[in-house]
């Protein structure tokens, strides 16, 4: 069962219209916590590289055509100053889909080393808070307003924390 878990896992970065929430909650049950959670980080990262993969080569090829390169500039700094934070807000809050954030990572030219390091980090918090709330529920005994309010802080702290590394490695970088 953990093979078709995993095999869901990298798909649904790329072509499965089924939230992350609902894929880990079936795998949860089906493979227990742990191993969905494992799975699910390593099937979603792999779905992720992949489709981040096929989407900057249609980027390259509709960028080489397009003469409106200023446009591109333009959008590129505009969202350059926060993209690290917002990527990885989207990538943990499903508001939108992963393949279209894979596109735009890769619009955005986004290298994939710093995405990759977006998307790992996001989805161990986003898989690991769907695959371990009940666990923690239960063993702290929270309510579910509670578990969800933890939730959110820790994902803001993992914001800033990757905002914070991700700037040290682009100095180191220049």
């Amino acid at each position: 069962m953990w093979c078709v878990y995993f095999l869901v896992c990298v798909l649904r970065p790329i072509c499965v219209p089924v939230t992350e929430t609902a894929v880990v909650l079936w795998g949860t049950r089906q493979i227990g916590s742990l191993e969905a959670f494992f799975f699910g980080v390593t099937g979603s990262v792999l779905g992720l590289m992949f489709m981040y993969s096929v989407s900057s080569l249609i980027v390259h090829r509709i960028s080489k055509e397009r003469k409106d390169s200023r446009q591109l500039a333009w959008l590129k700094q505009l969202t350059e100053r926060y993209s690290v934070w917002i990527l990885g807000v989207l990538l943990i809050v499903p508001f939108m889909s992963d393949e279209v954030l894979c596109a735009g990572s890769a619009f955005l030219k986004i290298s994939l080393p710093q995405f990759l390091k977006i998307g790992i980090i996001a989805k161990i918090i986003s898989i690991g808070m769907i695959a371990f709330s009940g666990f923690f529920c239960g063993l702290c005994g929270l309510r579910r307003w509670q578990v969800i309010a933890a939730e959110l802080l820790f994902m803001f702290l993992a914001s800033a924390a990757l905002q914070h590394f991700c700037k040290k490695g682009e100095a180191k970088l220049s």
